[in-house]
Parts: structure tokens; sequence; C-alpha cells
């Protein structure tokens, strides 16, 4: 049978199909499985590569956390050690996974205890540090116990990276090796094809063969180790037959090959610089390090061709973002430097912590130039940095062409973890900000101490009697720091000790002065009344003494109201008429007409200045007059006051002038009489005596009314003291008057009583008639001085009431459960064992007694005696030595209530 030259044709097409398929499906399932394992090979190692770095950077976040958490006690760091261990072990999850080799996964069981070991070792450390805040025990065992695992972690995922790389390195060798073998076997199976088709051509037709021949010509000029930015050629087709079936078919597979080998390069292009930009972090401990170098290779890597990158600033509440780092900054002034919030489109990006992308860029943004022109980018894209959700820098990129796909992907991924170094980075330069600034403390100190080194060598080359003064004043200097706590407890107890005798002296006095029995002579009642004026004369003493501490102390509460200028000047006649009868002298007070008639000050203050001021003059006038005139302050008075006495005076200033015409005072010792305990004349033998408070109580006075005292003199002629006050304003005062202030206050209250009082006028309660109020009344004093017992019974005794005593807290307490009848008790605070307070304390608690009336008994009379005592039950406060009216009409309210 004759062969026709179709039916040859069509066997031959057949044949040659047949074998071109053939080698076409072999060359195509070798080149599948070629890229299907280079590519699971790549994205493995990558994987891993990429898992290990981040590894390395999460122990290094957690060992810097765990420190910064023992060097500042901030729980933040602890969160983020946490966060960080979390993730750490994930990624050894991920990696022991991952690995397929067994040497490889040893060293990913070993990275695990590794991880485990140190996770164990700063639980214990931590625990140790909760339990006893020893921060330097933290520290020790962190550096000698944590410290080394954390250290070991980083090396150990490095030689895990880097063997990785070595398997990754192996596979592409021979994933090369079998692209060589296949481009052989593919060479091979061309020639031979080629060879049959040009036998049969030849043999057939010329046009077949001259189809086949170019068909096989573009076959043989594709270059076997092509890659996948090569172009491939195309056949063109000519011819609807077989030969056009079988160039269609070779150029689909061209056009698949070009896309696979794309996607492949894409996804290459990706992972490598992912795995670059992350290990560039390493090594990197500043902000503006990290953004500089950041912004410099990214900006390349995605072709674009200009960056900035904004880092995140919190001030006043307000959050902004500036201006850390550039890519191709050519120093011109376009745009700004930095955005608040929500503010331009970088702001806004902050503030909604979302990208923003923009096309079509206007001429007025900033210009791309370069040596062969410059051009503005055709787009923007804004993209914020976050950790955990906060919004920590921002970054703006331009570029002349459009953002590819794989670019953005490249930016997000790698964006996503730069968050964590820059809080990483952020809280570092914190601590080295805190470290600079301990260590510049500490330099400061040790010059300090260099500096005190030195003057005690220097103060060592002293004779041995400035030794001897050395070492006496350092040891005064060692009680200073507790010189304002026992300054303040000894002049309560000298006021108790003081205040204790005295107050049964003044008492027993007080009656035998009033010789209720009618048992004494006249010259017997005189002696009792010098007794008790003396004692009066006493307690002003102490009482200028308490009020000299509260001036200096600061403790002093004015009350301020309306004060008539008159009533001042009756209360001057009043308590010193009698004084000028007696020393011979003319006394005058004055105001004058165009004084407005009410000051608004403290007026027992006021009283008290004036009072010691004309008791000054009367003690130092022997024979003329003295004058106390009130009337507004003239510029030669205002000029005399100190520049450094801080008072604001003008010419509406009251000046109230005490002019005598007595011996007058050296102008050397004008400025030191008005210093605590100083006199004009101080020596033994001096004509007047005096303790030498009263001026620098009134100077002080005149400095808490936001005033001065001014003093003109000339010895032999007299001195005209002068208080300055302004009319009104300046004074800050309460608004209520107080009932009972400290002891002192009440003390002062009891001074002026006295004063007011002529030798005759003190009088207690006609013993000789029971008090109605009071007769038959049972009441218990508890003392330790049975001077005062014995005093304040005789006076209770003859107003009729039954006194009980107990000398301590034990016994008061025992009297009072068997003598259910007692309806009062007067307890001094100051007891031996058990003191007042405690005592009162014990009675209130026992339920019978819950509302007996205790009345508490001080002679400390220091700041906030009252207080204390009403808090621990008192029912109400005196103050020794007792005024004996005041405490019958706190008996009468408490009894009769």
């Amino acid at each position: 049978m004759k062969l026709t030259i179709g039916t040859k044709l069509l066997s031959t097409f057949l044949f040659v199909a047949v074998v071109v398929a053939c080698a076409g499906i072999v060359s195509l399932h070798h080149l599948n499985r070629l890229n299907a394992s280079y590519s699971d090979l790549i994205h493995q190692q990558v994987s891993i590569v990429t898992t290990t770095r981040d590894i390395q950077v999460l122990a290094l976040q957690q060992t810097n956390d765990l420190r910064g958490y023992l060097l500042t006690d901030d729980i933040a760091f602890l969160s983020g050690l946490q966060a960080a261990n979390s993730k750490l072990k994930a990624r050894v999850s991920e990696t022991d996974l991952l690995l397929s080799q067994f040497e490889s996964r040893l060293l990913a069981k070993e990275l695990d205890q590794l991880n485990h070991n140190f996770h164990q070792q700063y639980e214990i450390m931590l625990n140790r540090y909760e339990d006893n805040r020893d921060k330097d025990a933290a520290l020790a065992f962190f550096k000698n116990e944590v410290l080394p695992i954390g250290l070991q972690l980083g090396p150990l995922a490095a030689s895990i990276s880097e063997h990785q790389q070595s398997l990754l390195n192996d596979g592409i060798k021979r994933n090369t090796n079998n692209v060589n073998w296949a481009t052989s076997v593919i060479r091979i199976i061309s020639i031979l094809t080629f060879i049959l088709t040009l036998i049969i051509g030849w043999m057939i037709s010329r046009h077949i063969t001259s189809n086949l021949a170019r068909i096989t010509t573009f076959i043989s000029s594709i270059t076997p180790g092509f890659n996948a930015t090569t172009v491939l050629p195309r056949i063109e087709v000519r011819t609807q037959d077989e030969v056009g079936a079988i160039a269609n078919s070779f150029n689909d597979m061209i056009t698949a090959l070009e896309h696979y080998s794309a996607q492949e390069r894409d996804t290459t292009w990706l992972e490598t610089n992912i795995a670059k930009l992350v290990t560039m972090y390493q090594g990197i401990h500043d902000l503006e390090m990290l953004a500089q170098q950041f912004i410099t290779s990214i900006t390349p890597i995605i072709g674009a061709s200009y960056g900035v990158f904004y880092i995140r600033e919190d001030s006043g509440g307000s959050a902004s973002v500036r201006k850390l780092a550039a890519y191709a900054y050519d120093g011109r002034n376009v745009g700004e430097d930095g955005f608040q919030f929500g503010t331009s489109l970088v702001g806004q990006a902050a503030a909604g912590n979302q990208t923003i992308e923009r096309s079509d860029i206007p001429d007025s943004y900033i210009t791309i130039t370069s040596a062969t022109g410059m051009s503005a980018p055709a787009s923007l894209m804004i993209i914020p940095i976050d950790f955990e959700g906060h919004v920590v820098a921002v970054i703006e990129l331009a570029s002349l062409t459009v953002f590819s796909p794989v670019q953005r992907t490249l930016l997000h991924q790698v964006l996503s973890r730069l968050g964590i170094v820059i809080n990483s980075i952020a809280g570092r330069m914190q601590i080295e900000k805190l470290l600079h600034e301990s260590q510049s403390l500490t330099e400061e100190l040790l010059r300090q101490s260099e500096e005190l080194q030195l003057q005690q060598e220097a103060l060592k080359g002293i004779n041995e009697k400035l030794e001897a003064t050395k070492l006496a004043l350092e040891e005064k200097a060692g009680l200073l720091a507790i010189n304002s706590q026992y300054k303040s407890e000894f002049l309560a107890n000298m006021s108790h000790e003081l205040r204790t005798p005295l107050n049964s002296l003044l008492i027993l006095s007080d009656i035998l002065a009033n010789n209720t029995e009618g048992n004494l002579t006249a010259n017997q009642m005189k002696y009792a009344r010098t007794i008790n004026q003396s004692g009066n004369d006493l307690l002003l003493l102490i009482n200028d003494v308490l009020d000299l501490s509260k001036i200096e102390s600061g403790t002093i509460q004015l009350q301020c109201n309306e004060v008539d200028l008159f009533a001042v000047c009756e209360f001057a006649e009043l308590q010193f008429a009698p004084v000028a009868r007696q020393k011979g002298l003319q006394f005058r007070t004055k105001v004058d007409g165009r004084m407005p008639a009410i000051l608004y000050t403290d007026e027992q203050r006021l009283l008290q200045i004036v009072k010691n001021l004309l008791a000054n003059a009367f003690k130092f006038t022997s024979q003329g007059q003295v004058m106390l005139y009130i009337h507004l302050a003239d510029h030669t008075m205002l000029s005399q006051v100190h520049k450094d006495e801080s008072v604001m005076l003008d010419t509406s200033t009251i000046a109230f002038s005490i002019k005598d015409t007595g011996i007058g005072i050296p102008r050397e010792k004008q400025s030191l009489i008005f210093q605590a305990f100083q006199q004009a004349d101080g020596s033994t033998s001096r004509q007047y005596g005096g303790t030498g408070l009263g001026l620098s109580i009134s100077r002080n006075i005149a400095k808490l009314l936001n005033g001065c005292i001014v003093l003109d003199s000339e010895e032999g002629k007299g001195s005209t003291f002068t208080l300055l006050l302004p009319l009104r304003d300046g004074i800050t005062c309460p608004e209520a008057p107080l009932l009972l202030e400290e002891a002192a206050a009440s003390a002062d209250t009891a001074v002026t009583d006295i004063a007011a009082q002529d030798e005759s006028s003190y009088q207690a309660a006609d013993s000789e008639h029971y008090d109605p109020l009071l007769n038959g009344r049972i009441v218990l004093i508890v003392d330790d001085d049975m001077r005062t017992i014995f005093a304040i019974t005789t006076a209770l005794e003859n107003k009729g009431m039954k006194v009980m005593f107990a000398e301590n807290g034990a016994e008061a307490l025992m009297t009072l459960q068997q003598n259910p009848t007692i309806e009062l008790v007067l307890m001094d605070i100051m007891l031996p064992g058990m003191d007042g307070y405690e005592a009162i304390r014990t009675i209130r608690h026992m339920h019978a007694y819950h509302s007996l009336p205790i009345i508490a008994l001080t002679a400390k009379a220091m700041k906030d005696d009252r207080d204390q005592c009403l808090e621990a039950g008192a029912s109400d406060y005196i103050s020794k030595p007792v005024n004996m009216e005041q405490l019958c009409s706190i008996l009468q309210v408490w009894l009769n209530r």
C-alpha cells in the first residue's frame, strides 16, 4: 500500500506531535517539580530565617524590658517583658515545626529549653523582688543568673539561622544542577526533533520544512539559563494546521513560564528585603540613627525618590509628629517639620492610624531633583507606624511612579515590626537618660564629697583648741536636726513645770487675800495679795516666752474685726491712768479728727502691742508725760520703714504713736532693743528690769498685721514708738471667731484679763455662800500634783461641791467604778503611767460613762493641745494656772446640761 503525502504528513506529524508532546510533558513535569521544590525550599528557609531573626529581637527586647523594670519600677516594662516572652515562645514553636533536619531540630529543642530556663530564672527573680523590694539583690541576680541565659538566646537563634542559610545555599545549588539537567534534556530533545522534522520536511514539502525550521530556530534561540527578567521570544503563527497548533502551545508555555517566574521574583524580592531590613535594626540604640538608616534603606528599595520619617512627641496633653530623618531632602523650605495629630495628611494618618495614598500630586508639592532634571512625584503614600494600637511614628514616601502591590506589601510587613523596635529603643533611651542623670548626680555628690574632704583636711591643720571647737560644733550640728522637736517639747514641759506650782499658788493666795474666814490681819492679806500679784507677774513672763515661740513657729492665728479707735484710747486710759498717777506723770490720749472711726484688724493683738509700748514708755519715764496719739502717718514716718520689712504702706496708713519724755535710747542701740532678751542697758547693775521680750513680740505681731514699728529717739530727751498699720486690706484672718484656741491663746486671754485688773480686782466667788448651780455636785480631780489638788479642792469646796481625787489614770478608773455618783471629771493630761489622753479614751469606752463630762486640764499650753484632748474624748479644755471664775463657769455649763 502506497502512503500518500497526506498520510505520511499525518503520520509524521502525529509522530512528531507525540514526541514533542512527550518532550514537553517531561520538560514541564521536571520544570514544575523543579519550581515547586525551589519555591518550597525558598519559602521554608526564608520563614525559618525570619522567625529566628524575630527570636533574636525578642530575646534582646525581653532582656532590656527586664532590666528597665528593675531600674525604674515602671510596670510598662513588665508588660513588655511578658508580651515579648509570649511572642518568643510562639516563634520557637514555629521554628521547631519548620525545621526538618535532625541537627536543626536539636538546636530548636535547646533553644526552647534555654528560653524555658530564662523564664524560670526571671520569674524567681521577680518573685523575690516583689517580696523584699531589694533592688540591688534583684540586679545582682539579674546580672549573674538571668542575663547570661538571655544572652545565649540570640547567638543560638543566629546559629539556627546560619545553619538554615547553609541549607538554603545547598538547595539553591541542587536546584541549579536540576535546571541545568532539564535544560540539557530539552536541548537534546529539541535537537532530535529538529533533525527529524528537517528530514521529513525535505521528503514531503519545502513549505512544511520551512515552517518547521522556523519553529526549531525559535526554540533553539532560547537561552538555557534564563531568569525572571528575561523576555522570551514568541513564534509568529502563520498557519492553522498542526504546525500552528504547536506554535500556539509553545507561546502559551512561554507566557506561563514568564508569569510564574514573575511571581517567584516578587516573592524572593519581598522575603529578601524583609530579612535585610529586620536585621538592620540590630546595634541601633538611638531613634534618630534608626530613622535615618530606615528611611535611607526603604526609600530606594521600593523605588521611591523622596522619603520622610516623623516621630511622635507628646506635650501638654496633645500629640504631634516631628520630622526626624529624610531621604533625598534638598534643604528647601517645602512643607513643615512637624504636625499636630489631626492636622494635614500626616497628622490625619497619625490620628486615624490609617494609610493615606494620593496620586496626581500638584506642582506645589516637593520637587524630586537630580543632575539630569526635576519633576513632581506621581504618587504619595503616608503610612503610620503603631505599637499595640498606639501610633509612634509616620512614614511619608513620594515616587515618580505608582507604587506596586508588592511594594505596598513590603512596606506594611516591615512597618508592622518597626513599631516594636521604636518602642524598645525609646524605652532604652529613657533608661539611658535616667542613668545619665543618675551618673551626673553621683558625680556632683562625689565632687561635693571631695570638696568636703579637702575642707576637712584643711581644718586638720588647725591647732588642738580649734579642733576641739570643731568637734563641739559638729556635735551641735548633729543636734540641730532634732532641735525643733525638742524645742516644742521643752516649752511644753517648761510650761507644765512652771504652771503646775503656779496654779496652786494663785488659787490659794487669792483665797487668803480674800480672807473668807476673817482670821487674817491686814498685813497678812497684803502679803497674800503680793504673793498673788507676783504669781501673775510670773504668768505674764511665761506667756511672753510662749508668745515669742508661737510667733517664731508661725502658729499665731489672727481674728480680725472692726476696731473702734476711741475704744483703744479708753483701754489705754483704763490700764495706765493709775500707773501715771502713781508715778506722778501726765498721761494723755488723742485721736486725729481726720481719722476714720473704725480700723479692720485683730483687736486683741493691736491692744497687746499698744499695752507693751505704753508699759515700756512708763517704765523708762520718771518725769514729764506719756502720750498716745492716733493719726495718719506722714512721709517722715513712712520713710523710716526699712526695705526689708516687706510691708506695703501708703498715705492712708494709720499711726499709733506712743511718745514719752523718758531716758531715750542711743542710736547705736536702737536696732538692738527689738531683739528677744535684749535691752539698751543689759548690765547686771541696770536700773530698769524686764526680760526684753515686749518689743520683740510687738514687732513680730506688727508684721503679722502687715504693719511695722518705727522708732524716733534721742538719748536724754525721750522716745517715740510708732505702730504703722494699713487701714483695712492685706490681712488674712479667719471669718468666724475661735471659741478656745490652743492653750497659749488661752494664756494670752488670761494675761489681758489679769493686766486689766488692779491688784485688788481679781476676786473669787464669795465662799461664804455656796453656788446654787454647783452646791452638792460631785466632781473627781485627777492630778499627780497634790498642790494643785489641794488648791482646786479648797476652791470648789467653798462653792459647796463634793470633791474626790486620784493621782493617776489607773486610780481614776478605779475611783469611777467604786463611785458611780461622780458627775464630772477634771483630768490632768500629763500623768505618770497612763496619761490623761489614754485615761479619757478608756473612760469613753466604758458604756456607763459614755456621756460623762470630762474637762481636760494641762499646763503644757502648746499648739494642738486642745484638739488632741477633744479627739481623745474630752468634753472641754482649760489651761493651767486655772482661772477659778472660768473653771466655775465651765462646770456650771456641763453640770446643768
